[in-house]
């Protein structure tokens, strides 16, 4: 038996909705699943890069207040850019909050980013 690849990452989010809107339209994300069968009383709500549903964003309401501590406070994600410095200024005209503009580095360019709750991302790119 062997972990082959990360399948779903969780962001706890206040509101389901706004979350889809900046994901989709900052990061420019597609919907894989918008679900409330698969959990009972849950609202199954997932989003990926366009192309790339072998790796989901899960948008999880916070509802109890421990979920509710977590919202804003997920560890920095990578994301992969194929022209990093490209997209992070597209980003930065549809109003996403740059921390650390794209720049060269050993590994390529990249620069840091901050989602609607303040969850920082990583986007990485070659020179």
């Amino acid at each position: 038996m062997t972990i082959i690849k990360v399948s779903h990452l969780t962001i706890y989010v206040d509101d389901q909705d706004a979350a889809l809107t900046w994901y989709q339209g900052k990061l420019g994300f597609e919907t894989v699943m918008d679900n409330r069968d698969v959990v009972a009383n849950l609202r199954w709500l997932t989003v990926s890069p366009k192309g790339n549903s072998a790796t989901q964003f899960v948008l999880m309401p916070a509802r109890s207040d421990d979920d509710k501590t977590r919202v804003g406070n997920n560890l920095m994600t990578v994301l992969s850019s194929d022209d990093c410095t490209t997209e992070m200024r597209m980003m930065a005209h549809k109003g996403v909050e740059i921390v650390d503009p794209a720049a060269e580095v050993p590994w390529g360019v990249s620069g840091i980013i901050k989602d609607l709750y303040g969850n920082h991302y990583n986007i990485v790119g070659p020179k």
